[in-house]
């Protein structure tokens, strides 16, 4: 796991600034996208409540409109029967027999009712009937037998029964609408004697639909009505069969349920005065049409602000990263070529911005560098050309050649045999070292000049304490290996073995491969590495003692002939023997590299 977020943290370390900006406001805006997505919907969500309470709330206020007319009729009817002019034409009409006064009385009763009715049509009543004895006034007269007889037998029962208080009767509300009746008695003979029956008809469509008006403007406001849990009303836009199934679906003080194909906001209350209970229902697909265009209108509006914001954050990016991208461009090409600065067509000596002042301090420091370079390398390169070329003219390797021949030619004449040994060996190793042109040399021609300083350094060491081996196969003859590898690693050996010490050095050259690997040791004994030396050298946390620069070159030319992990490794071998070792790749691998050279 740590490994992939390394690696992940790498790739976004090394991404190009323009794409980090980019994720970034990307990562912000897609952020801050489902963030007003979700707070706009948790809003819109909270709207939808309210808006439900707010009408649940109104549709039980309509409950409350209910509930006020039908207390309003209920007050008319015991003002009717406390009314002095209708007790008193009540009584003639129960007791005289006198056909003149019986038809005043009637006259007066009928014109009583149709007063009542009309003062009272706000409350939605459809009619009203007296019922005596002898006749029947109505404030309509054809809706005198609208009524069937057993409906009419049953209702004045009922208002028989109740002693002369208000009687609401409700079995017929669907077929015939919601009556209310009562009886006008006097007491006669500590008794109670019924002069006659009011009957007030209340038309319940009517009622329904002037009640649940200030609601919502809709022709179709469905109204269900029930009294201790019986049906006992519900609107002509529903069938008795979709009516049950609406009060079995219900199971909430609200909800949206579905009613014919079409969805509908459903309250339930209780009309109190009745203790009758009600399920109100209005049309709600137009409330849903315009819930759903405000959620596609918040997301559209978010969608469009989200997709603008990153318009811009792309063009005022890349605004932004152009200018980067001319000065890494310009930095790039300095280095590669820090005689010129490049033209990259736009002048940022006018900016005084931030990006103005990076590219104008650019220019200044590449400028003082070309004359820094112009001054001072130039001019030491000049310098030290010349001089190399005074020296080359002064020491000419043919002049040297010559005259080491002539020392050795003498040597010989006055049999100095070990002088003319030395003086052919020195030969050997400068014409090797001055030859410039064989790169690289094999590892045949680095045995050669190593046994010429051998030669050398015995003769210097006359003392018999230096002896040299060779454990080298012949296969092996022909590697390849950058010019002057083994002998400046030879005279370290003697360096530290011989001349800091007074005993014997041996040196050893051993060559083998193993695991594809070819590894060259140069075995000494009298001296011993330290741990990490070439680490410690690299880091100059041991100054080297005038060989130091010399190992470290070594390892760099393998490296950069051969590949990182091939090159010069020193360790000891015990408390006796040091060992350099040279690695490089198996002999396939050397003679490929050796024919693309």
């Amino acid at each position: 796991m740590k490994k992939q977020i390394k690696a992940c943290g790498k790739y976004i370390a090394n991404l190009p600034l323009e794409k980090k900006i980019l994720s970034l406001l990307f990562f912000s805006i897609c952020s801050t996208f489902f963030l007003s997505l979700f707070g706009t919907s948790y809003v819109l969500r909270s709207s939808n409540e309210l808006l439900y309470q707010t009408l649940a709330g109104s549709l039980n206020y309509s409950a409350e409109t209910i509930s006020m007319k039908l207390g309003n009729i209920e007050a008319m009817t015991s003002t009717m029967v406390s009314n002095k002019t209708l007790q008193k034409n009540l009584i003639t009409v129960y007791d005289d027999t006198n056909p003149i006064r019986l038809a005043n009385a009637r006259n007066t009763l009928t014109t009583l009712i149709f007063d009542y009715y009309q003062n009272n049509t706000k409350n939605n009543l459809n009619y009203m009937n007296l019922y005596t004895d002898k006749f029947t006034v109505s404030s309509y007269e054809p809706q005198i037998s609208a009524l069937p007889d057993d409906v009419l037998e049953g209702i004045l029962q009922k208002a028989n029964k109740n002693s002369g208080y208000p009687c609401w009767v409700s079995d017929y509300c669907n077929e015939y609408g919601l009556f209310l009746v009562r009886d006008s008695r006097r007491v006669n003979q500590m008794s109670f004697e019924t002069l006659g029956t009011i009957v007030a008809a209340v038309d319940m469509d009517k009622l329904i639909k002037s009640s649940t008006k200030s609601i919502l403007q809709s022709e179709a406001t469905p109204y269900l009505l029930y009294q201790n849990g019986a049906e006992i009303y519900h609107s002509k836009s529903l069938t008795q069969k979709l009516a049950q199934e609406i009060r079995q679906q219900f199971k909430a003080p609200y909800c949206i349920l579905d009613i014919n194909g079409e969805p509908y906001f459903c309250a339930s209350g209780t009309i109190s005065s009745m203790s009758w209970e009600y399920i109100c229902m209005i049309p709600y697909h137009s409330i849903a049409h315009t819930i759903r265009f405000s959620h596609m209108l918040s997301v559209t509006l978010l969608l469009a602000a989200s997709g603008l914001l990153l318009l811009l954050a792309r063009t005022m990016t890349h605004t932004i990263t152009k200018d980067f991208q001319r000065l890494v461009y310009k930095m790039k090409a300095f280095g590669k070529d820090e005689s010129r600065l490049p033209d990259i067509g736009y002048d940022y000596s006018v900016r005084t911005d931030e990006i103005g002042i990076l590219h104008n301090q650019f220019d200044q420091m590449a400028g003082k560098l070309q004359q820094l370079i112009q001054e001072n390398y130039v001019n030491e390169i000049l310098t030290k050309d010349a001089k190399l070329k005074a020296l080359e003219n002064q020491i000419n390797p043919h002049f040297l050649y010559n005259t080491l021949e002539s020392i050795n030619w003498r040597a010989k004449a006055i049999h100095e045999e070990q002088i003319s040994a030395m003086v052919e060996a020195l030969g050997s190793m400068l014409r090797f070292t001055l030859n410039s042109k064989k790169q690289p040399v094999t590892l045949d021609d680095e045995l050669s000049i190593v046994r010429d300083y051998i030669t050398i350094q015995k003769l210097r060491f006359d003392d018999g304490r230096l002896s040299y081996e060779e454990e080298i196969p012949t296969e092996f003859l022909s590697l390849p290996l950058p010019q002057l590898t083994l002998q400046p690693l030879v005279e370290n050996a003697i360096r530290y073995a011989l001349e800091t010490n007074d005993e014997d050095c041996r040196i050893h050259i051993v060559c083998r491969e193993t695991d594809g690997t070819i590894a060259i040791e140069i075995i000494n004994s009298g001296s011993q590495f330290e741990e990490n030396l070439l680490e410690k050298l690299a880091s100059k946390e041991i100054l080297s003692k005038g060989f130091g620069i010399g190992l470290l070159n070594i390892q760099h030319r393998l490296k950069l002939t051969f590949g990182e992990e091939y090159g010069l490794f020193l360790f000891n071998l015990n408390e006796q023997n040091a060992v350099a070792q040279i690695r490089i790749p198996g002999d396939h691998h050397v003679k490929n590299l050796n024919c693309r050279r």
